[in-house]
């Protein structure tokens, strides 16, 4: 992981102050997190740099003749380009619904490749991290059909895969061999998810909890029978001790742009942790507009019963869905910012994270719910977009 002082707001200042390998504290506001950015090392000498080694679900089955793949369905069709004073208002937006659809939603218009080779697969990557870092493309998704499992294990070596980016994540349904690979290169897309973990996460030692609380996971690759998923960030409570337990807490972040497929991800955690996932948070960032929204997804009841019959009188009701129980919208507001204090605009806040989602315990006094008021919020955002020099 890497840090930079939030002072250097450049695009040529995103150089890590220095690198982030044991675990430290320091307040949110002070250093920027950068996660796996690729920074050029040319600047360190060369006995610093000789100090650092570089490495080298419950499932849901996709019949592939249901599943069309072809490339010509899905041609590729370039994506749009896309503190100070608060306003804040609740327009609570309906909480929304969906069940588990097809891996491929949310991707209409992103090219689909044959896989021909894990070289081939780099060098598509890099590309595309190279058009997203000179802002020529908002794009963010390759898909690769004919991947095995074998494949992405040979992908998951340390070497291969920080040659391929350590700046990705992978999502691989084994029983249709499709991999779809999301890149995060710049540091807006990589600032927005670690920011709101980080604050997340200094909420919680604020309230008394101790660093050991909730581990950090990062983008641990998480296993089902027929599936495997990496988060951007995810968190898990001690109490879940086993290497491959699952997190509580997802975050998935992108462009507004792909806000269609972060919403899949999100909902894809809980059918395929089997419920042992309890929070999946989207962050989806605007850039014209200067615009973060933030989804919390939880699971809920569905709404209505099946019907009765002679043989099942009492029937049970339907099983908890993926449901938008939140949504924030945070926009810079140039209105309201006569004397050259920066001011947002605020909807749906507080953004709350129930305690005993996250810990899987009931909460012991003093603890309580993680509350973002819509002044911590628009801080938040006016950290970021400052960070990113946007």
């Amino acid at each position: 992981m890497t840090l930079i002082n939030q002072s250097h707001t450049r695009q040529s200042s995103w150089q890590p102050t220095f690198p982030l390998d044991a675990g430290c504290f320091l307040p949110y506001s002070k250093l920027v997190p950068l996660g796996l950015l690729p920074i050029s090392l040319s600047f360190w000498p060369s006995n610093m740099l000789s100090r650092f080694r570089f490495p080298s679900p419950r499932p849901f089955n996709f019949q592939l003749e249901k599943l069309d793949i072809s490339p010509s369905l899905y041609a590729s069709t370039p994506m749009p380009m896309a503190s100070s004073s608060t306003t804040a208002s609740k327009a609570a937006s309906p909480p929304e619904t969906s069940p588990w659809t097809s891996p491929l939603e949310g991707l209409r218009g992103v090219p689909i490749h044959q896989y021909i080779g894990i070289r081939d697969v780099r060098k598509r990557v890099h590309a595309q991290s190279d058009e997203l870092q000179a802002n020529r493309s908002n794009q963010q998704y390759l898909v690769f059909r004919g991947v095995t499992k074998t494949d992405v294990a040979k992908m998951d070596d340390e070497c291969e895969r920080a040659r391929i980016g350590k700046h990705t994540r992978m999502t691989h349904y084994a029983d249709v061999n499709l991999l779809v690979i999301k890149s995060m290169p710049s540091p807006e897309l990589q600032a927005a998810f670690l920011s709101l973990a980080d604050n997340f996460y200094c909420k919680c030692f604020e309230m008394g909890l101790s660093f050991s609380s909730l581990v950090p996971l990062g983008g641990t690759t998480f296993f089902g029978p027929n599936s495997s998923k990496e988060g951007d960030s995810t968190f898990k409570p001690t109490s879940r001790n086993r290497r491959m337990d699952w997190p509580t807490i997802v975050f998935e972040s992108g462009y507004s742009e792909s806000l269609a497929r972060l919403r899949h991800d999100a909902r894809s955690w809980f059918p395929n942790s089997g419920g042992e996932v309890k929070i999946a948070v989207v962050v989806s960032i605007t850039l014209a507009q200067k615009r973060l929204r933030v989804e919390k997804w939880c699971l809920s009841p569905a709404t209505g019963h099946r019907p009765a019959t002679r043989t099942r009188p009492n029937p049970k009701p339907h099983p908890p869905v993926p449901t938008r129980m939140q949504e924030i919208i945070i926009t810079r507001n140039p209105a309201a910012e006569p004397n050259g204090a920066t001011s947002y605009t605020v909807t749906g806040a507080p953004l709350i994270f129930e305690l005993r989602d996250l810990l899987l315990r009931d909460p012991v006094p003093p603890e309580c719910d993680l509350t973002f008021t819509a002044a911590d919020l628009s801080d938040w955002a006016n950290h970021y977009w400052r960070s990113v020099n946007m």
